[in-house]
């Protein structure tokens, strides 16, 4: 799998860059809800715009995160397209894959659901993890504009704490990724062929 990892990857940028695009859709899908039904952050029987310029300022943070996906959004569709194309047919135009796959063939069912739970699906949870760990960031970041900016030392701690985690579940697995598409297409076709 090391040879199919790209000759440029960085994994503390990989990290950084998927936990602001997490933090940006976090703050975006939080921000909605905070603006049109505050009373789920803590302001009880508060009704959208009721709380004065801190929903205003939180709509306008909003209209500004959303610029950030509609720039991007030839990238997204990409990347949603390369994500799926594993599942649907074989990768055969990456040099490695038939000698992972013939490789991966070769082993007994045990070796083989090592490397699918290891190269496929450990992947994938740490990544929601950390896009979950960015959600959470970004709800102590919509929650303080709605207070107004008047909270605690614990609302800056507990996001500041998202943020690592975030980062460094990212970082961890960043090298794993960078040949996740090879590893799920190899697992699939090995299990169960296309």
């Amino acid at each position: 799998m090391k040879s199919a990892r790209p000759a440029s990857f960085e994994p503390w940028w990989f990290a950084r860059h998927d936990f602001v695009a997490s933090f940006v859709a976090g703050v975006i899908v939080l921000g909605i809800i905070g603006t049109l039904d505050p009373s789920s952050f803590g302001a009880p029987e508060s009704s959208p715009f009721a709380n004065g310029w801190p929903s205003y300022v939180l709509a306008g943070l909003v209209a500004v995160a959303a610029v950030y996906p509609a720039t991007r959004l030839q990238r997204i569709r990409r990347t949603v397209v390369r994500v799926a194309e594993p599942w649907f047919r074989p990768l055969t135009e990456n040099p490695a894959f038939e000698g992972a796959a013939t490789a991966l063939a070769s082993c007994p069912a045990p070796l083989r659901t090592r490397f699918s739970l290891a190269w496929v699906w450990a992947p994938l949870a740490l990544v929601v993890l950390a896009a979950t760990s960015a959600f959470s960031a970004a709800y102590f970041f919509v929650d303080a504009v709605l207070a107004g900016g008047l909270i605690g030392w614990a609302h800056p701690l507990y996001a500041l704490g998202f943020v690592t985690v975030s980062v460094v579940l990212f970082r961890v697995a960043a090298t794993r990724l960078s040949t996740w598409r090879l590893a799920a297409s190899v697992s699939r076709e090995v299990a169960e062929g296309y």
